[in-house]
């Protein structure tokens, strides 16, 4: 097996393709990031890192590290997991964890382990999800928009903020309203608006209030991927959430993906059940693991 580096997206993008097609679902991350930093390069990712894994019959394995994130890994051999921890070690990488497929991820901290003595604890177990047949909910009052700047931003920002908080506490924070912007201007949230009850028990006069969220991002190798998808508290329990995922899996396949697919936290089962409620089925298994580095021992005389 060899590894090849690069860092450059495009590059990437075109030497990858063999798997990047053959495997769309365990690489739709790492492709939709690449895709994106080759269309908009921006100040900053020129320490971005792409890796491809290949054998005698071609690509077997591809992964991204784009700092301050871990590693993330697509579905790949244990022996080319074991050869990306081997390689990146000797060069020097600093890697804060490493996220992809459980097998995959789960050889490859192993590895990472007994060269450099860090400890490995699991931040995050999730199960990626590919729509077959979308079947939105029934009875859900309200009607999916698609956000706008500048109306939309500045909630889009606080609840962005509000879900890395409460589901991604592991990850590096983000420019929340960069992204927010980027986002709406891609034109990748979906918003359900809903009617709230008045105070004697009818429709109030006010308008509809935003009550839950679903983005998605533009098609990569024919993916589209969903997320994240966040509804506040005060307004669980409604449906909202998973009538406002169908509209952005309907907008995907409106806009040309061939899948849809999203990533679901295994501790909450309401979510699971709420994604294969609408036509999601299981895909493959990942989980998001940590490094953790012993403290240097005190010095004694």
């Amino acid at each position: 097996m060899q590894l090849s580096r690069s860092h450059d997206p495009k590059r990437f993008l075109a030497d990858a393709t063999q798997l990047l097609s053959g495997d769309p679902f365990s690489t739709s991350v790492i492709a939709t990031n690449a895709r994106r930093r080759a269309a908009t390069p921006e100040p900053g990712h020129e320490d971005d890192l792409w890796l491809i894994v290949t054998d005698a019959h071609g690509v077997v394995g591809v992964a991204m590290h784009t700092p301050p994130h871990n590693l993330f890994l697509s579905r790949m051999p244990q022996t080319a997991a074991q050869l990306l921890a081997d390689e990146l070690h000797q060069t020097g990488r600093e890697l804060p964890g490493v996220t992809g497929t459980s097998e995959a991820a789960s050889t490859y901290a192993e590895r990472w382990a007994q060269l450099t003595g860090a400890g490995v604890t699991q931040l995050a177990a999730m199960r990626m999800y590919r729509l077959q047949t979308l079947k939105p909910p029934t009875g859900v009052r309200g009607v999916a928009t698609l956000a706008t700047d500048p109306p939309d931003t500045q909630l889009l920002v606080r609840w962005l903020q509000a879900f890395h908080e409460e589901a991604l506490e592991g990850d590096p924070p983000q420019d929340w309203q960069a992204l927010a912007q980027r986002r709406i201007a891609a034109g990748e949230v979906q918003l359900w608006r809903a009617p709230q009850a008045g105070a004697n028990g009818g429709e109030s006069d006010y308008d509809d209030e935003t009550v839950s969220l679903a983005a998605v991002s533009a098609p990569a190798a024919g993916v589209a991927r969903v997320g994240p998808v966040y509804t506040p508290p005060a307004h669980r329990r409604h449906g909202y959430g998973a009538a406002v995922t169908a509209a952005a899996s309907a907008a995907a396949l409106a806009a040309g993906a061939e899948h849809v697919v999203l990533y679901t936290d295994l501790a909450n089962p309401t979510s699971n059940a709420i994604y294969q409620a609408i036509g999601y089925r299981p895909d493959h298994d990942a989980q998001q693991l940590a490094f953790i580095t012993a403290p240097p021992k005190p010095f004694s005389h």
